[in-house]
């Protein structure tokens, strides 16, 4: 087969991550198959993503709003002879490809969470979403909840999705704590750490009001670290603290690379994702592939990936969400418990897994 990965979203963050893990598992484990893997620049056509002599880098100059280059996409896919073409990202999708057509849908976000978005996003996402979900031939998906959502929102696409979890990568496990990220990111005191970004669905002014309600005997020896890159549009979020009079508590590190999450989930008491709506939530089981103790909401398929490994909370409520903190600061019994919980679920979830279960929908598009 020859097979064609679209790669053009891999400067975004959480559709990154699963394009690069993707490449990387799939050049671990199929020696056999040629894939074609399109960039939107030439530097992101690197050597370390492309180690195997069967993927080969090709740039592709189509960006997510150039519907008018849709016809150039159609020849470019029809001119590199692929039998599959995987749209990893379903905002990034051919029209008629020519080709059997494997998409994944990462969120339901602009249907579900379109009131957050600007209005011409809401029109193209709402318009491509519905195109991606009628001209692909399977539709790959990260969590039943997700699934679900799919359904709910586009009846006729049940047939064609299939579940596929995202992994969890050996860099992230149990290592002794170094000075390096606590000096990096100013960190003197433990704290409660939150990995992701800043958007609106995230919930995060209620986790600043929440820990700013902790009593002040624990929360004058705790910080809480924001992990998430700083944008404009967020610093009514930033503002947040100073305004509760928490501000020496409350760390924005900006944007954090892969290479200091391990140690700063190591570090941390527990990793606390408040959000409304998640739709699979990487940093819950890389936080406990780093036994660190996991707080998550019931929102969205948070619950179906911690599982009973994390100890959850109603995202609606802040007292619910400052009880769950002060119960997991004060017992240490509880965080143990959690970190083993947590190790031991973690183990369910594999990249290499992600790309062997991906490679035979591949297999099973082209013989259809």
């Amino acid at each position: 087969m020859r097979i064609g990965i679209d790669a053009r979203s891999l400067h975004h963050e959480g559709v990154g991550r699963y394009i690069r893990e993707i490449i990387k598992h799939l050049s671990g484990i199929d020696h056999k198959n040629e894939y074609i893997v399109y960039f939107s620049s030439q530097e992101f056509i690197t050597k370390d993503l492309l180690e195997s002599s069967n993927f080969h880098g090709v740039f592709l100059p189509v960006t997510i709003y150039d519907l008018h280059k849709q016809p150039y996409l159609w020849y470019r896919i029809h001119r590199d002879r692929l039998d599959v073409f995987h749209a990893t990202d379903h905002w990034l999708v051919p029209f008629f490809a020519p080709c059997p057509l494997v998409i994944t849908v990462h969120d339901t976000l602009v249907k579900t969470e379109r009131k957050s978005l600007p209005y011409k996003v809401q029109v193209y996402g709402a318009v491509i979403t519905r195109i991606a979900l009628a001209m692909s031939d399977k539709i790959l998906t990260i969590s039943d909840f997700t699934k679900k959502e799919i359904f709910d929102l586009y009846p006729r696409a049940e047939r064609k999705i299939s579940v596929i979890y995202h992994g969890v990568g050996p860099e992230f496990r149990p290592v002794p704590e170094t000075s390096r990220v606590r000096c990096k990111y100013r960190l003197t005191k433990k704290y409660f750490l939150y990995v992701g970004s800043l958007k609106s669905h995230k919930n995060i002014p209620r986790l600043i009001e929440a820990f700013s309600r902790l009593p002040s005997m624990l929360r004058e020896e705790t910080d809480l670290v924001i992990a998430a890159r700083l944008e404009p549009r967020f610093s009514e979020t930033e503002r947040l603290p100073a305004r509760l009079g928490i501000e020496e508590s409350v760390k924005f590190t900006g944007y954090v690379p892969n290479t200091d999450l391990p140690e700063l989930y190591n570090g941390a008491i527990a990793l606390i994702i408040p959000s409304f709506t998640e739709w699979f939530g990487l940093p819950v089981i890389e936080a406990m592939s780093c036994g660190t103790p996991v707080i998550a909401s019931k929102g969205g398929a948070l619950p179906e990936v911690g599982g009973e490994a994390a100890l959850y909370f109603d995202p609606e409520s802040t007292n619910d969400l400052k009880s769950t903190i002060e119960r997991v600061l004060i017992d240490n019994d509880l965080r143990k418990r959690l970190s083993n919980m947590g190790l031991k679920r973690s183990k369910d979830f594999s990249w290499n897994t992600t790309a062997r279960r991906t490679l035979e929908i591949y297999e099973e598009v082209c013989k259809q």
